[in-house]
């Protein structure tokens, strides 16, 4: 049996417009008119998709609705070249059946739909920064991304900015790999942001990070300069992921001061785990330290679970940075402990201002080791 018609322009216009020029594979979101709006018509890698085939023999065809749906815009997706190859790959008619493929064009013309009502909206370059804890990693996926930024952000760039640390050859209990890892992270950032913000071309960042502390710890301090930030943790419960869930009461933070005489001040951080006075003191060579601590009001929690608790955790580190300073002095040999979640060690970082707080050493646990000095900030 042939195939029905080819989509008329008028279909083609309101595939297109309601697409908003986009890819609608999810987490793709390609720009699609760019060879369009140069003028290089042999470049166009924008298809017209059709999710019940327009032959009736073709992928998903049916022997009625092929012919009906062939010129029905709401049976049409627009995709990218690689996107449209891999709905149509016969070896995967399971996993790209025709209620999924209507549920990914319906999201996403919802998505543009909402975008262009709510004018409070705004563009943000997507940041990814990965490297391994321990033996572990975790891909961070664009659509987990634009997911989280839901309702806050559009995406301004399809191309997100990687600052990937994957690839060390040393592992993070070796003494080689800080020096190594901070030195990229340094490079890449004055590279990809520092001087992008500089010039304009980037005006709010959206970060998505997992590395170990010292390292969030860094990119926090290479950020503090820049107030349009958002972070954003992974989350396990309920549903796996990087939006935040807001789903539970304010954490709430305290402040524990140590007592005075001393110039040294250990900063225990403990909102995902307790950390004992004994884990502290062992990494001093005498007991001559005061003991200060942030401590979450619900301790064990390895997730934050809403902007505002990382707000209040902001707060009090800055009050505890001042309260250090003015019972200590600005040149206290400060080192901080950390059992906190990631957004926690970046915001720790972005909250340290260099001439109005006491530099400080980041300790980070080593298994059957303790904790061991791992990076200064100053």
């Amino acid at each position: 049996m042939a195939r029905g018609a080819k989509p008329d322009n008028k279909t083609r216009m309101l595939v297109w417009g309601r697409a908003a020029g986009h890819c609608q594979y999810p987490g793709c979101s390609k720009r699609l008119d760019e060879d369009l709006v140069a003028g290089d018509l042999r470049k166009n890698n924008a298809y017209l998709a059709h999710i019940i085939a327009s032959d009736p023999s073709g992928e998903r065809g049916d022997p009625t609705l092929s012919h009906e749906l062939s010129n029905d815009p709401t049976n049409i997706m627009l995709m990218c070249d690689p996107h449209h190859r891999e709905i149509d790959d016969p070896n995967k008619k399971d996993r790209y059946s025709v209620s999924v493929l209507r549920q990914m064009k319906q999201q996403h013309e919802d998505r543009v739909a909402h975008l262009f009502s709510n004018p409070l909206i705004k563009p943000a370059h997507v940041v990814r920064v990965a490297a391994f804890i321990g033996e572990n990693e975790t891909s961070i996926p664009l659509s987990d991304c634009i997911a989280a930024m839901g309702n806050e952000f559009y995406l301004a760039d399809r191309r997100p900015i990687d600052i990937q640390m994957r690839d060390i050859a040393t592992k993070d209990s070796d003494p080689d790999y800080y020096p190594t890892v901070l030195k990229l992270l340094r490079s890449k950032y004055d590279r990809e942001i520092r001087g992008r913000f500089e010039e304009g071309e980037l005006q709010h960042l959206a970060i998505f990070g997992f590395a170990p502390m010292p390292v969030l710890m860094e990119l926090g301090r290479l950020l503090s300069d820049l107030s349009a930030v958002s972070l954003y943790g992974k989350h396990r419960e309920p549903k796996p992921g990087w939006a935040w869930p807001d789903d539970q009461p304010p954490l709430g933070f305290s402040m524990f001061k140590g007592r005075t005489g001393s110039k040294k001040v250990a900063l225990k951080l403990s909102v995902s785990a307790e950390i004992v006075d004994e884990r502290v003191t062992a990494a001093y060579e005498d007991d001559d330290v005061s003991i200060w601590e942030i401590r979450s009001n619900r301790l064990g929690t390895s997730e934050l679970r809403s902007q505002n608790d990382l707000s209040e955790f902001r707060k009090v580190v800055g009050k505890t940075f001042d309260a250090i300073k003015d019972q200590h002095g600005l040149d206290v040999e400060l080192s901080v402990f950390p059992a906190v979640p990631t957004t926690c060690a970046i915001e720790f970082g972005r909250t340290w201002q260099p001439k109005a707080h006491p530099g400080f050493r980041i300790f980070d646990q080593v298994r059957e080791r303790g904790f061991i000095e791992r990076h200064s900030i100053n």
